[in-house]
């Protein structure tokens, strides 16, 4: 099989991944499921928009509101539809929380309620708990970012202070009838942590956020401190537990993540490549250039012992995987995003290791939103007979501008937004000998 046809294939696998995850699609499959129509209809997050109008394209006229980011904004007929800030949140996203509490508040026995929920959710929708400004909640952001902590752990303190996260939504919507259909842009697909969970219990035990508060000095903040004290005297308002009476009206369909997308490319690149060896790859995680060249050697090494340990040394392998990597910025600083300065890291070290790389190789790497960072790319492709310039490649690289570099080798994957993310995916081909074009 051509060099040539690998990267058809690659970008048609990535396609499908968008496809299999795009918010539209997978809401209209979902409401063909949805036995009894809701009454009312509620859409938080990035994607807030697209499900909602998907929701409506099935026929389903009941009112609702819609709080998304300002690039996601779109009216709604017979919707309420806020544009908040994203991943700061701002005075927009408090009347946002005002207009979703007083409409959970006057849900009533007869009302079914649609929740639509997908990343950002917790950022978009502020709304502190009582005694807590926004101002409060900005510095307390500021201290989780730099805690060290991960994401969930994160959560688990944000969840303290907010009037809708951890399950809260759910309660104040009682006696409604709720389902809810979620994206997952978080690792593991952890419930809780998308959106913050506005009508998912708080899985982290009470105990073990307020260890996490003390041991990294959170509660040196004032607004924290407060809380920790409410706390203690059993006056703070607290996120619901497995087993809350109100949880037992919510009915919970996870329709996408990462998982989700990676099958679809798996699917699509298994059909195209019957005979190929799949290759077990990690998470996406951690630094994305660092990543990239640890997945180049590894790479090489997988090839190696096939060749080594089979009777079809020129038998291709490919991999998918996906997650999330970051991307350090210093003080020098360019254009790009974490799937672009990954495929730029890879080709790369690939071109590094010399005659130790395999002959045949491809990486592609993309965002599921469509969109890599702050650019016009929804990531890049990168073939081993592709034009590669080493001393371009390190100067982009060490400046963060792989952006610029892959413009100019018309490496860019073309920006396909689909609304949401649902992390990265990344794609790698390879094999053992070189087939003539």
């Amino acid at each position: 099989m051509p060099l040539s046809s690998w990267h058809a294939a690659a970008r048609a696998a990535f396609t499908g991944a968008l496809e299999a995850g795009h918010p539209r699609a997978v809401t209209t499959q979902a409401m063909a499921q949805l036995d009894d129509a809701p009454t009312y209809i509620i859409a938080i997050g990035k994607a807030a928009a697209a499900m909602a109008q998907a929701v409506r394209d099935t026929g389903c006229t009941a009112p609702g509101i819609v709080v998304t980011h300002d690039e996601g904004f779109a009216e709604i007929d017979n919707m309420r539809c806020f544009a908040s800030a994203h991943p700061v949140p701002d005075a927009r996203g408090l009347a946002a929380s005002e207009a979703v509490i007083r409409a959970a508040n006057e849900l009533g026995a007869d009302d079914h309620l649609l929740l639509l929920i997908s990343g950002g959710g917790s950022a978009l929708l502020p709304a502190p708990t009582d005694g807590v400004t926004l101002e409060d909640k900005m510095a307390l952001n500021a201290a989780l970012l730099a805690s060290g902590l991960d994401i969930h752990a994160m959560n688990a303190v944000r969840r303290l202070f907010s009037r809708l996260k951890g399950g809260r939504l759910a309660r104040l919507a009682v006696p409604a009838r709720i389902t809810q259909f979620l994206l997952s842009d978080v690792p593991g697909d952890r419930l809780e942590s998308i959106a913050s969970g506005p009508a998912v219990c708080d899985p982290v035990p009470l105990e073990q956020v307020l260890v996490m508060i003390a041991d990294h000095a959170l509660d040196r903040l004032d607004v924290v401190a407060r809380m920790v004290a409410r706390i203690a005297e059993g006056t703070a308002d607290l996120p619901l537990r497995e087993g809350d009476p109100a949880l037992r009206l919510v009915d919970t369909h996870l329709l996408a993540s990462n998982d989700l997308c990676r099958t679809a490319a798996t699917t699509s690149l298994a059909a195209h490549f019957a005979d190929a060896a799949r290759l077990d790859l990690p998470d996406l995680a951690g630094d994305a250039a660092t990543l990239a060249r640890s997945l180049a050697r590894s790479l090489a090494r997988s090839l190696a012992h096939h060749v080594s340990d089979t009777s079809s040394p020129d038998r291709m392998l490919f991999g998918v995987t996906g997650g999330e990597t970051t991307v350090k910025l210093d003080k020098i600083s360019g254009k790009g995003g974490r799937a672009q300065e990954m495929v730029l890291a890879f080709a790369d070290e690939m071109h590094r290791l010399g005659a130790e790389a395999p002959p045949r190789w491809l990486v592609l790497v993309g965002g599921t939103d469509g969109r890599d960072g702050p650019t016009d790319s929804a990531g890049a492709m990168i073939g081993a007979a592709d034009p590669f310039d080493a001393t371009a490649a390190a100067r982009a690289l060490q400046n963060h501008d792989s952006y610029t570099y892959l413009a100019a080798h018309d490496q860019l994957l073309e920006a396909m937004p689909t609304g949401t993310n649902l992390g990265d995916i990344a794609i790698f081909l390879t094999a053992g000998a070189l087939y003539e074009e």
